[in-house]
């Protein structure tokens, strides 16, 4: 994982965990409760590891069992095999609170884009929905679970969209891309296009391309990896 240099990626990370940047921890593993968390869905705990360090945000109820699961391990131990089953184990009590591990890629600037556009046989279309103008401030300021998505590009086949593009403005600076497929359609490369117009798209606003995905979602991680994105840091939530 590189380490968080850029001025745009530390404010959305403050945000999206209630705390200052200057608070994450540089080594070790610190446990904070945060108003950034509620008790909705994968918004209850959120871990972010960050370099060396790693910061576990919760809401007031999850405080005492995280501390207590991580007491004696490390920050190696915790995103390993070990740490997972650990923190599982200890809010399996609560039925909806299963783990989401997550890689968080990122892409600051123009130059880091490996795509040819030339070269592509099939465009994505630009979605009608997808406005240059950010949403107004009101909308910045919603918890990042209550942000919505907005279409960005499509690939048609047979008047039938078979791979979008979505982008959510977590802030003015950093916007996040999700891309979904129809199956019929997987592995033709229409995926990796649809978030690379994405990305050029967000970076032509010299704003910050996110792009995360959960661990076990390999095709997604090869379509990160392919385009140039840097991993720039790992996330646990319940």
């Amino acid at each position: 994982m590189s380490n968080v240099t850029d001025e745009r990626v530390r404010k959305f990370l403050e945000k999206d965990s209630g705390i200052t940047f200057s608070a994450f921890p540089r080594e070790g593993i610190m446990v904070r409760q945060s108003q950034a968390r509620t008790d909705e869905p994968k918004n209850r705990i959120k871990i972010y590891r960050v370099g060396k360090g790693a910061l576990a945000t919760c809401i007031p109820h999850f405080q005492a069992t995280i501390e207590s699961v991580i007491r004696e391990m490390d920050m190696w131990e915790l995103f390993s095999p070990i740490g997972l089953a650990e923190l599982q184990r200890a809010i399996s009590t609560d039925a909806d609170k299963t783990l989401a591990i997550g890689f968080d890629y990122t892409m600051t600037d123009l130059s880091q884009l490996q795509f040819d556009f030339d070269s592509v046989s099939v465009k994505p279309v630009k979605s009608k929905r997808l406005s240059d103008t950010p949403p107004p401030e009101m909308e910045l300021q919603l918890p990042m679970i209550k942000q919505k998505k907005i279409e960005a590009f499509v690939i048609y086949q047979n008047d039938e969209k078979v791979s979008v593009s979505d982008v959510v403005w977590r802030t003015r600076r950093v916007i996040e891309i999700g891309v979904a497929t129809n199956e019929r359609y997987r592995s033709r490369g229409f995926a990796t296009s649809v978030v690379a117009f994405a990305a050029r798209w967000i970076l032509q606003r010299g704003a910050v391309a996110h792009y995360g995905v959960e661990v076990d979602n390999i095709p997604s991680i090869r379509i990160a990896r392919r385009l140039g994105f840097n991993l720039t840091w790992q996330t646990i939530c319940a």
